[in-house]
Formats: C-alpha cells, sequence, structure tokens
C-alpha cells in the first residue's frame, strides 16, 4: 500500500478560489506529492461548493486506498481509469491533446494551422505511446521526459533547428491551454526548453530587377492571372494563404487600404495594409463592384466568387515560370515579398517601415529578418566612418 494523505476541502481566497488538496505518492520522487483539484467555477454558493466537493473527495480518497499512486515508466490503465472516476477535469496526454486540437477548431483556425498542430502532436504521442506513456495525466509531463524527447527530435528524426523550434512552440502552446482549462496545475514544463539558433537558408531568394523584368514579359503573355497575384505579394507583403482568404470587402479603394481580419491573418490580429498606387491599378481592372462584399478576391474561375482558389493553385501555375527560366528550388512565388523587401530597403534603409508592412512584433525580428536576406550590412555607411 502506498503512502497518501486524504483529499480535504481548502478554502482560498485566491483567484482560482477553493480547492480540494490531497497527497498522492509518486515513485519516482519516492515522496508524497501535493495535488489540488479547484472547485468549478459554476458552483458559486458555499453549499454548491460543499456538496461537489464532498462527491469528488470521496471518489479520490477511494482511489487512494485502492492504490492509486503517479509511476511514470508504468501506468495501468486502471489507474488512469481511477483518475478519471476521482475527477471530472483529469485528462491524459491523448484526451488532451484531441480536446486542444477540437479547441482550435472551434476558433476557427484555417485548415493548415489545424493539421500542422495535429502532425505535431501526433509525432509527440506516438513517441509517448512507444514508452507506455501516452496515457498518463497531462499534469504528469515533466522536464526530464521532455529533454528526452527533443533529444530524439535531434539525434534519431535530425530535426533542422526551425522544426525543432517549430515543434517545441507547439507543444508549448498545447500545456498553456492544458493549464488555461485546469486540466494541469503549476508551470508549462516546455518553457525550460530553449530554441536552438536558426540559420537563416536559402529559400524563395529574392529576384534581381533583371529577371522580374523577364518573368513580367513571360507571366503577361503566358498566364496573366498569375502576375495579379505576383503583385499583391509583391506591394502588399502578404503571405499566399492570406491573399487567398482575402474578400472583396476587405478592399477599400476610397481610403486605399486592405484590411487584413483576424481570421485572415496569420498572427490572427486585424490588420491594415496601404494599397499603393502600382496595385490599386491591378485592383480597379478586376471590377469589384461587380461583386459581393463576401466573395473570395481570388476565386476558384480566376474571377472573385463564393469559392476561394485552390490551396495549390499559385504554387502550379508558378512551377511553369519556374521550369522555363529553370530557376532552383530556391526561387518561390513567396521570394516577390522577399524582392520588395530588398527593393525598399536599398531605397529608403528605414527598419520600422519595414517592420509595419511586414507587421512583424518587434524591430528584432524584422532585424533578423533583414540580415536574412543580406542586408544589413551597409559597406558604404561603414566606409565613411570618420578616422581616428
Amino acid at each position: 500500500m502506498h503512502k497518501f494523505k486524504k483529499a480535504r476541502l481548502v478554502k482560498s481566497t485566491a483567484a482560482k478560489g477553493n480547492y480540494i488538496m490531497f497527497y498522492v505518492w509518486d515513485k519516482q520522487k519516492n515522496d508524497l506529492v501535493r495535488q489540488r483539484k479547484y472547485i468549478p467555477k459554476k458552483y458559486k454558493s458555499d453549499a454548491e461548493q460543499k456538496a461537489y466537493a464532498k462527491d469528488i473527495i470521496k471518489q479520490i480518497n477511494r482511489a487512494l486506498s485502492d492504490g492509486y499512486h503517479i509511476d511514470r515508466k508504468k501506468v495501468s490503465k486502471n489507474a488512469i481509469n481511477q483518475q478519471q472516476k476521482a475527477s471530472e477535469r483529469i485528462y491524459s496526454i491523448r484526451e488532451a491533446a484531441t480536446s486542444f486540437i477540437e479547441i482550435k477548431r472551434a476558433k476557427k483556425l484555417y485548415k493548415r494551422g489545424i493539421e500542422f498542430y495535429d502532425n505535431t502532436l501526433e509525432r509527440f504521442l506516438k513517441w509517448l505511446e512507444a514508452k507506455g506513456m501516452d496515457s498518463v495525466w497531462i499534469g504528469d509531463l515533466d522536464y526530464i521526459l521532455i529533454q528526452e524527447y527533443f533529444m530524439y527530435l535531434l539525434t534519431e528524426r535530425r530535426n533542422s533547428a526551425k522544426t525543432y523550434n517549430n515543434t517545441l512552440g507547439v507543444l508549448k502552446t498545447f500545456y498553456n491551454v492544458c493549464l488555461k482549462q485546469e486540466w494541469a496545475e503549476g508551470k508549462n514544463p516546455f518553457d525550460k526548453m530553449d530554441k536552438l539558433p536558426e540559420e537563416y537558408g536559402s529559400k524563395n531568394k529574392p529576384f534581381t530587377n533583371e529577371q522580374i523584368v523577364d518573368i513580367k514579359e513571360y507571366v503577361l503573355e503566358h498566364d496573366p492571372y498569375l502576375w495579379k497575384t505576383i503583385c499583391f505579394v509583391y506591394y502588399s507583403f502578404m503571405r499566399l494563404s492570406e491573399i487567398r482568404r482575402l474578400k472583396v470587402g476587405d478592399i477599400d479603394l476610397k481610403k486605399d487600404l486592405i484590411w487584413v481580419s483576424g481570421q485572415t491573418s496569420k498572427t490572427k490580429k486585424r490588420d491594415v495594409i496601404p494599397i499603393v498606387p502600382a496595385l490599386k491599378k491591378i485592383i480597379l481592372e478586376m471590377n469589384l463592384e461587380q461583386y459581393h462584399p463576401d466573395d473570395y478576391l481570388f476565386g476558384s474561375n480566376q474571377t472573385p466568387s463564393s469559392a476561394k482558389m485552390g490551396e495549390n493553385y499559385m504554387g502550379k501555375h508558378f512551377r511553369k515560370v519556374k521550369e522555363h527560366f529553370e530557376f532552383t528550388d530556391d526561387y518561390t512565388l513567396y521570394g516577390f515579398k522577399h524582392t520588395a523587401v530588398v527593393n525598399w530597403y536599398k531605397k529608403e534603409k528605414d527598419i520600422r517601415k519595414i517592420q509595419k508592412m511586414c507587421r512583424h512584433s518587434s524591430m528584432l525580428m524584422t532585424e533578423r529578418y533583414l540580415k536574412s536576406l543580406g542586408l544589413l550590412d551597409d559597406k558604404d555607411a561603414v566606409s565613411e566612418l570618420p578616422e581616428i
């Protein structure tokens, strides 16, 4: 029989309110550890809270008497069942992951975002499953186990720094939601993991002005609708996924603004982008007054419509351009945004303007972005440094 201390109701003046506290044996720590179960907010009166606590305390004490304990190396299904009986808010890691994805879906996260979260979590769950750990209580995830997983990503899966950091970001977000939903307590164990320094690669290379001249001539002759897309990428600095989700009503030609809704923006924040004269000329050619404000700006039939352009449409069409000019895989449609940044920086060297147009959250992010494009190495400025 493992040691334990029976559950009891604790009255608290803290923000989370009253809670049930008990001590359970932790096999790895070889000691009792404190556990808390907060009274749900829906129980407001003392009578309601006491009635709820009475039932939960009875279930927890029965589970403790039956031998429930924490063992991260070997967790039986029976123990998990006992946990679940003890509280409606006790989730296994797999259950928490499933509920997390449902929460993201309810927030109408775009399809690729959902798939990214889902795939990243599923890889983690499969790794845990191989260790018999995917069904442990979410609160039993600890730093040692997390360190082991990220070492596995580096040594066995050979993840790049970017993939490693993306995985860490997803798992941090996942556990933060678990804390917010009160499926777990304490601090986020993923916060102890540090990001790896990323070497910015050569993907999405900016095009030279000479290349742009040739591309424009070829595209206008063979695929003029593609040129409209290229112009949006270049002049608005928008991501391809954002452009696909733009609607006719988001274009304000009176104020020369593009309104980017939180659901459209990758950052999930409402943004506004100025329409420059060259882009306005393109937009006017689209005759938007003929379409409904809820129609997608780039529809499925090369006109605004209720059905948006297919996910791979732009990539497939630009692939023909790449094949014609024999561009390497480093050159992509998104590279036109990088081309715009390079041209603008060389003309004005105003990092603050570029930060706003790119909608970066910080100047540091913009500086790293510019360095990745081979900028911020102003040799002329350095050469003019006074002698001493």
